[in-house]
């Protein structure tokens, strides 16, 4: 066997450093060839016993004295242990406790070695360090679907029970009823004991049958100083039947929704609520509901809130995202990939200008992406939607039903609802992109030439965003629109208002006048003109409105709804579009499509990052992961080669100087190594060449997460009272709590992953404007 060198040995020994590192314990309990058999198998022999000899060394005895002053923290201590005379600060302190565990509690040869090595302190320091930054970066978690109580499920029924043996057969309110337990409340304590049998009648309520009456047994007194009252315990007899706790269990399901849980379970869900819905309302996101329908899955509405309608492009962007050429591919490919991204804008050919509008998929398959964005770039066209699918199931329309207590035979449409499309713009990720060689531009499929033709579409706003100033009342009864002088067009008027109506075309019209005159059989209207406020030849829809001195015809109007009050009770629209606003909100709230994050006031910056909310197949935080209900951030905030916790992004983005921003990511496939890539030496130094090519090569995943700010403007949302009503009836004081917890809510920042557009940004050779500048004009010369 030829000998090795010290320097090739010392060459070894650092390479093998966390295998040496590994075989101490078998060392320590006299298993050392069995430690190298199971992890240097495939050593070499003169390696292998490099390594089993510097085991032995390290794990031999010695009694030499350790001062680490020269390269310390100070102060540093003078003290004896294992015999041994020591000078060592604090960081020396634990590396001196945590390598004796790994010597068991053992003064050897690698404890000296360690506590000697400027190189292993300062690595020590780094680690701590690191350990810091990570912990105070992580953020409690919290899933955006219902918190499930489980067993301990338990309601405040709004009505009381009564015993004759108990409480002289007084009524007594019941502060909680669960599947087997109930919580009577009173002024005074109860005479009663531990195990006394009570039969309890319970009044004729829905879904309880009539004279109903069950046995508890009392378990115990506690005094709530909270509400100031003594409240007594029960649990259910065993002598109950199976048959009655399944009575109770289903009323207490139902009821669950409308009638608000017991104090801390209804203090927890309503936080929840009121998370959830001050998420939805500042999301970038819009959701669109695909009803299932005879001819198939067909987008119906839109829930448009006042931050998301500015940020997504409001109808227009919705008018992409429901074309109906395009949206059978985007059904078939989103419910492959729960993704799609949409690329929209004006392209040129030799016979004119044309729209066109593709997936991004699609156009990456044709090898049209790169020539694409870069002409939509040039022309100032392009426009780029992030789409994602929700799943509704029948339960979620159940509790939405149930919530707002609406009925399917008013709302049949809300029950159709299959799925949720959520999209937003993300057209400025594909700013400034070019190509930056001349190359020739495939054949246009013929599939991807856009004819502007969307689908009809319900837009629901909140009440405070409808500016309509009138009360409109359902209708949809047949008139007709004079064209000529003896011939009408036959239309269907579908709601009215004192001084304007909307109706619907049974064919396109001819032509559209400023002024026409309508005929309505049903209010006794011949002939009445009207100025035409808006009409939407996709649609054949048209809104009216009286010209303004037509006092006679809209007090006749009036009159007509006023003495059928009965009958437009129920079809106030006004009252319609509230019912159905809210539906929907339960809807989109509980399937939100990225993660958020919740900021509060604080004195701390970190500490303003209160929570994060995802779905349980949400993938948008990684390269990291949520582990224990609690999700790491600082791979996303914290400054970078900070010795301690630091954001100089979070400053930014709560100064209100950064509204949006990426962060980039590298994930090295051999052995999951993360890497961070600077924003601008990712997106316009060479760093960009070496990644392309390490992808080109299936060597590094790019990860791209997009943040974006959303300042929450108020402190209320939509629905906020509706949450709170529950919670004021049982517990005035967490009520007020809540209430004023509302104004504390300053941002919310959405967390969008974004790596499935940049990898095929990267693979299509785009590059960004600024670094490519000269080369891009040589190429077009």
């Amino acid at each position: 066997m030829l000998s090795m060198s010290a320097s090739n040995e010392r060459k070894i020994i650092k390479q093998y450093q966390p295998l040496i590192r590994a075989l101490i314990p078998y060392e320590q309990h006299n298993k050392l060839l069995e430690g190298l058999n199971k992890f240097a198998g495939r050593v070499p022999s003169p390696v292998r016993k490099i390594i089993r000899d510097e085991v032995i060394r390290l794990t031999s005895l010695t009694d030499a004295p350790v001062d680490n002053s020269a390269f310390a923290q100070f102060p540093v201590f003078k003290f004896s242990h294992f015999g041994v005379q020591m000078c060592l600060d604090k960081v020396g302190t634990r590396i001196l406790h945590k390598e004796s565990a790994l010597y068991q509690q053992r003064y050897t040869v690698g404890v000296f070695e360690t506590l000697t090595s400027s190189d292993f302190y300062q690595e020590h320091i780094k680690k701590e360090n690191y350990k810091k930054v990570v912990d105070a970066f992580t953020v409690e978690t919290q899933s955006l679907q219902d918190i499930h109580f489980g067993e301990d499920i338990a309601i405040t029924p709004n009505f009381p029970v009564s015993s004759p043996e108990f409480e002289r057969g007084r009524n007594c309110s019941v502060s909680s009823l669960g599947y087997k337990t109930m919580t009577l409340e009173s002024k005074r304590p109860a005479k009663v004991g531990a195990g006394d049998e009570f039969n309890f009648h319970f009044p004729d309520v829905p879904g309880l049958p009539k004279g109903l009456t069950i046995n508890y047994v009392a378990s115990a007194m506690k005094f709530n100083q909270q509400t100031e009252k003594y409240e007594t315990h029960f649990k259910m007899a065993a002598s109950v039947g199976p048959k009655m706790t399944q009575i109770i269990e289903k009323y207490i399901n139902l009821a669950s929704f409308q009638q608000p849980l017991q104090r801390q379970l209804e203090s927890e869900r309503t936080m929840q609520d009121l998370e959830r819905d001050r998420i939805l309302d500042n999301s970038p996101w819009v959701p669109v509901f695909i009803n299932r329908t005879p001819k198939g899955l067909r987008p119906q509405m839109a829930l448009f809130t006042k931050n998301n309608e500015t940020l997504s492009g409001g109808r227009q962007g919705l008018n992409i995202a429901t074309r109906k050429r395009l949206f059978p591919r985007l059904m078939t490919e989103i419910h492959r990939y729960k993704e799609v991204y949409i690329i929209s804008g004006t392209m040129s050919s030799k016979q004119g200008d044309y729209y066109l509008t593709a997936t991004l998929r699609e156009l990456e398959s044709s090898d049209l992406l790169a020539p694409v964005i870069h002409i939509m770039n040039k022309n100032g066209s392009l426009r780029c939607l992030q789409c994602r699918l929700a799943g509704v199931e029948a339960e979620d329309k159940e509790k939405a039903f149930s919530i707002h207590d609406l009925t399917l035979l008013d709302y049949p449409d809300l029950a159709d609802i299959d799925k949720v499309i959520f999209y937003k713009e993300v057209s400025s990720s594909l700013a400034d992109l070019v190509i930056t060689e001349k190359r020739a531009i495939p054949a246009v499929a013929e599939d991807f030439v856009d004819d502007l033709n969307s689908f009809a579409m319900d837009i629901v706003r909140e009440e405070g965003l409808d500016n309509r100033v009138e009360s409109r009342f359902l209708l949809d009864r047949p008139g007709a629109v004079k064209t000529g002088l003896l011939t009408a067009a036959p239309v269907t008027i579908k709601d009215i208002s004192v001084r304007g109506l909307r109706l619907v075309f049974e064919q396109q019209p001819k032509k559209v006048d400023k002024e026409i005159k309508v005929t309505i059989p049903e209010l006794k209207v011949k002939n009445q003109k009207y100025e035409v406020v808006d009409y939407n030849p996709n649609t054949r829809e048209m809104r009216l409105k009286l010209p303004t001195k037509r006092d006679t015809i809209a007090s006749g109007i009036g009159q007509f709804v006023q003495k059928n009050a009965a009958y437009f009770k129920n079809r106030d629209l006004a009252l319609l579009q509230r019912n159905t606003h809210r539906f929907l909100w339960e809807l989109a709230m509980r399937h939100h499509p990225s993660a958020s994050i919740l900021c509060t006031t604080n004195r701390y910056l970190l500490n303003r990052l209160k929570t994060v909310y995802q779905t349980s197949d949400c993938d948008d935080l990684y390269p990291f992961s949520q582990v224990d209900n609690v999700a790491p951030m600082h791979g996303f905030f914290a400054d970078r080669e900070a010795q301690k916790p630091k954001s100089e992004l979070l400053s930014a983005i709560f100064s209100g100087a950064v509204t949006h921003t990426s962060v980039f990511h590298c994930v090295r496939n051999s052995d999951s190594k993360l890497v961070f890539l600077p924003e601008p030496s990712f997106r316009f130094g060479a760093l960009r060449n070496n990644v392309k090519q390490q992808l080109h090569e299936h060597k590094v995943t790019l990860c791209v997460t997009r943040i974006e700010v959303s300042r929450c403007a108020s402190a209320l949302t939509p629905l906020t009272k509706k949450r709170l009503a529950q919670l004021s009836r049982i517990d005035k004081p967490m009520y007020d709590r809540f209430n004023v917890m509302q104004s504390s809510y300053t941002h919310v920042l959405f967390l969008t992953s974004e790596s499935v557009l940049h990898n095929s940004i990267m693979n299509a050779s785009l590059r960004p404007y600024k670094q490519v500048e000269k080369t891009a004009r040589r190429a077009e010369a």
